[in-house]
């Protein structure tokens, strides 16, 4: 009744040691689910007494929602009890992940990064830490319902248009958002106004792509306008600081026929300086190498352009 059942779709990578060790070495990426040891057990039932069968049942139930929202994206997770020591080695050290507050709860592992977390939070949070942003799989085709869904409160519909970027004759959308709030250097919230691409699959999903490093960004850049032609799209965006300079930014992305992405394929700035000098910047896929949609970041391509 209290253990969680493994649900876990087949993968390439496994976690470095099997489940039989006292010892969990974390690698590369990995999601493990946690649950209360036998002795955790115990000590739970005589600290909440009947109340521990009313919270260990919704603990199996925010499992189950958690597992199949993993399983409807395919990513493959492990399930482990809280006996285990959990850790990742970085220089030569070995550093342990500490227990939650929750005895049922989630660890994400990226790279020497981990972050723990109640079973509740994982739609929120997936997303957040690794960075992939290929994240929902809507059941219909009503992108209202998604821009609602994902904009809340913080953000609203700032340019939609249609599109094939796969030239599979369905229509996909690239959506832009705007933030609610006007910029604060201090807060780093509204600086995040997330663009979303979402590629139609087979005329009954949609499979959602988003980035929330585009723009405001660090330098305040405002959006000017979507451009869109067969498999490539650009976003301009254009920011202007008075008695200094004006800029304008082309940031253009295509879909690669081979590994089926979204990829950047070029990034050009074009700045006016009030002295009347000229500066302009061009680099391609050959300077910055393959860089998906999703992990592009206006803050870091000038440092990646700047070599070449």
């Amino acid at each position: 009744m209290f253990s969680m059942t493994s649900c876990k779709k087949s993968s390439e990578k496994k976690l470095s040691l099997s489940s039989k060790s006292d010892t969990i070495f974390l690698q590369n990426q990995d999601i493990l689910f946690i649950s209360p040891s036998t002795q955790d057990i115990k000590n739970l039932k005589k600290k909440y007494g009947d109340n521990f069968y009313t919270i260990a049942d919704d603990a199996n139930n925010y499992f189950s929602e958690a597992s199949n929202y993993l399983d409807s994206l395919k990513i493959s997770y492990e399930n482990y009890s809280g006996n285990k020591i959990i850790g990742f080695k970085t220089n030569n050290k070995f550093i342990e992940i500490p227990r939650f507050k929750n005895p049922w709860y989630l660890i994400f592992y990226k790279e020497g990064n981990y972050q723990t977390l109640d079973l509740i939070n994982i739609r929120k949070e997936y997303p957040r830490f690794f960075n992939e942003k290929e994240y929902i799989n809507s059941s219909n085709l009503n992108s209202k319902k998604i821009i609602d869904s994902i904009a809340e409160n913080k953000y609203f519909l700032l340019d939609e248009k249609e599109c094939d970027l796969n030239s599979d004759g369905l229509t996909d959308k690239i959506i832009v958002m705007a933030n609610n709030n006007d910029i604060d250097s201090q807060n780093s919230e509204t600086k995040i106004a997330p663009i979303l691409i979402l590629l139609n699959e087979q005329n009954n999903k949609y499979k959602i792509l988003s980035n929330e490093n585009i723009y405001p960004n660090n330098f305040g850049d405002s959006f000017s306008k979507l451009v869109i032609k067969n498999q490539f799209f650009t976003i301009e965006l254009s920011n202007e600081v008075p008695n200094n300079y004006i800029t304008e930014k082309y940031i253009t992305f295509r879909f690669d026929e081979k590994t089926k992405k979204i990829v950047l394929f070029k990034y050009g700035q074009n700045i006016d300086w009030n002295t009347g000098k000229k500066d302009n910047i061009l680099c391609s896929e050959k300077n910055f190498g393959k860089v998906l949609f999703q992990e592009y970041n206006s803050n870091r391509i000038n440092e990646k352009c700047s070599q070449y």
